[in-house]
């Protein structure tokens, strides 16, 4: 039997997938999986929907933005890989005492592709002391052209 599964976007969040694929923990099982990447991670319910896929990965967010536009949708989330708020922020130096509270005085650029980190993060701000307003955002940018941005500064 093969199961084939779509990556929505390769990340660090999902190492546990990659880590059952390189110990040959489906093979142990009896189980043949193939990893297929969607175009973009917005993208990847429509593999689904049009069967060329039989898993994705992503989050209950994606789930509840696709029941916003097809109201007799049925995907379902199951399985946890993620937990609490998936999102990283990466920089160009060390910062081993980082509180999120710095962000103020630095320019944060999110990314267009999924909408979860940004949301979560703007959630864990309050907590610190701060709102989004505080900080200098630039949005509307993919990953790739914000790590590219990241590293030419």
């Amino acid at each position: 039997m093969t199961i084939i599964l779509q990556e929505s976007l390769r990340g660090l969040f999902y190492a546990p997938y990659y880590a059952a694929l390189a110990l040959g923990a489906y093979d142990k099982e009896g189980v043949e999986v193939r990893f297929v990447s969607a175009p973009t991670p917005g993208e990847a319910p429509n593999a689904l929907f049009h069967g060329t896929v039989d898993v994705a990965w992503g989050g209950p967010m994606r789930v509840n933005q696709i029941y916003d536009q097809r109201a007799h949708s049925d995907l379902v989330c199951f399985g946890e890989a993620v937990t609490r708020d998936p999102f990283m922020l990466i920089g160009r130096t060390a910062r081993p005492n980082f509180r999120l509270a710095v962000l103020t005085a630095m320019r944060l650029a999110t990314v267009s592709e999924v909408p979860t980190p940004w949301l979560c993060l703007q959630e864990d701000m309050p907590c610190s002391g701060f709102y989004p307003d505080a900080i200098p955002r630039v949005t509307g940018q993919r990953m790739a052209v914000n790590g590219d941005a990241l590293c030419r500064c």
